[in-house]
């Protein structure tokens, strides 16, 4: 979808790249996916990086979780499958004591919406982009 959506930012990517990308970014204390498996094979996952940021002269000091990625195979969606992995991640802040959960999709991650709206989650913020 990505991809196919916004070819000027996405790119296509290979599974040992994306192993290593994986792998070095679960090495990080602040990173956290859970997978999603029917019959032994993955069918989704859900990538959350639990953030911490300091007080500053703009922004008070704030802790979330930020729900970074969230995939289901087609012939997997709408079975509750995106939505039982965003709780997952939800569980996991809330057992840290945190309460805040974040997402952001793209404005043309329709599918991405709807999760995130019927689980309770409001617009934050808008971003604009100018070529």
């Amino acid at each position: 979808l990505h991809v196919q959506s916004r070819p000027d930012h996405f790119r296509q990517t290979q599974v040992p790249e994306l192993a290593k990308w994986y792998k070095s970014l679960l090495e990080k204390p602040t990173a956290r996916i859970w997978i999603a498996e029917e019959q032994d094979e993955a069918v989704g996952y859900v990538l959350a990086m639990f953030q911490r940021l300091p007080e500053n002269p703009f922004t008070r000091a704030r802790a979330w979780c930020e729900i970074d990625q969230i995939a289901v195979e087609s012939n997997h969606r709408r079975r509750g499958i995106g939505r039982a992995l965003v709780l997952r991640a939800i569980a996991e802040a809330r057992a840290e004591g945190i309460q805040r959960v974040e997402a952001s999709c793209w404005s043309f991650n329709d599918q991405a919406h709807e999760v995130f709206r019927r689980l309770g989650f409001a617009p934050k913020a808008v971003r604009y982009e100018l070529e």
